[in-house]
Order: structure tokens, then C-alpha cells, then sequence
């Protein structure tokens, strides 16, 4: 006799072992990146996560904005919290204020900029893991004397799976 679906059942939760530590982050805490006049505190990092995901706090000025690019291995979702936005998904824009949320699948163009005269705050998660390693990567760049050099970024995109649009 052979055993159905119905008679198999989940191991009892006491007896799961979790694949890593979990994590708690209290405000403040965490890895600062600081790329294209951005400022992003990684509160989860993918490291943390085992490449999950990542989950970061970013605070951008007014008239702050993010190149047009396409993420072609990450999800990405924002949780705007301070500050008034504008999103551009696929080339139509919408504003976004507190308590906004925006998902961004995979593969979908996309950017957003800060409206108005007060800075915005955002979270921003990423899933699977790697935008903060690939921002990390990018302050790399702005935190050298002088002017950026942009020559270096394709090399990183690439290494990300981010493409410029």
C-alpha cells in the first residue's frame, strides 16, 4: 500500500534546525553604505541572512534620485516612511508618500527620486540577498577624492546582474 500526499506531514517544529542565527537589529545598528548621495544603514545584511535577503534603511537628500537600471536577480520592495516620492516602473511615473509601499520584480525598469524640500527615508528589502554587497561595491567609487569615476561602474553591474537603462 502505498502512502499519499495526505499522510505526509511536516516534522514537528521542535525538532527543526534552523540554517542560521537569527538576527535582531535595533535602530542605528547596522552597516552604513554611502553611494550616489544615498545613504543606506544595511540593518540586515545578506551575510546575516545566509542570501536571503537584505533589508536596509536609506535616508536621501531632496532632489535625490537613482539611476534608471533593471535588477535581474533581485526583488526589491520599499516601505517609504518620511518625505515625498516619485517612482518610475517601466517608464510611468507615480508619486509615493508615508506608508507607501512599491514592489519591483525582477527584470523591471525602474527609479525614484525625492520630491519636494525635505529629505526622504525609505526601507528597502531585497530578495535573494546581494544589493547591499553591490552598494557596498558602488561607495567604493564616490568615496574616492575627486569626481567619481563612472568607468568602473559596468564592471559592477555586470558582477550584479544590474543593467543601466
Amino acid at each position: 500500500m502505498k502512502p499519499d500526499a495526505a499522510d505526509k506531514s511536516p516534522a514537528p517544529a521542535d525538532s527543526f534546525e534552523p540554517s542560521r542565527p537569527a538576527v535582531i537589529s535595533q535602530p542605528g545598528e547596522g552597516v552604513v553604505v554611502r553611494a550616489f548621495g544615498n545613504e543606506i544603514c544595511f540593518q540586515l545584511t545578506s551575510e546575516q541572512s545566509g542570501g536571503a535577503l537584505n533589508v536596509g534603511l536609506a535616508t536621501v537628500p531632496p532632489g535625490g534620485r537613482v539611476p534608471p537600471h533593471v535588477q535581474t536577480r533581485e526583488e526589491e520592495l520599499f516601505l517609504v516612511i518620511e518625505g515625498r516620492y516619485r517612482f518610475s516602473i517601466n517608464g510611468e511615473w507615480k508619486e509615493v508618500g508615508p506608508g507607501g509601499v512599491v514592489y519591483i520584480p525582477r527584470g523591471v525598469a525602474h527609479t525614484f527620486e525625492v520630491l519636494g524640500e525635505q529629505p526622504g527615508r525609505h526601507w528597502v528589502l531585497s530578495s535573494p540577498g546581494g544589493f547591499d554587497r553591490f552598494y557596498a561595491r558602488c561607495s567604493e567609487i564616490f568615496a574616492q577624492p575627486g569626481p567619481p569615476d563612472f568607468s568602473r561602474m559596468p564592471a559592477i553591474n555586470a558582477e550584479f546582474g544590474i543593467r543601466m537603462v
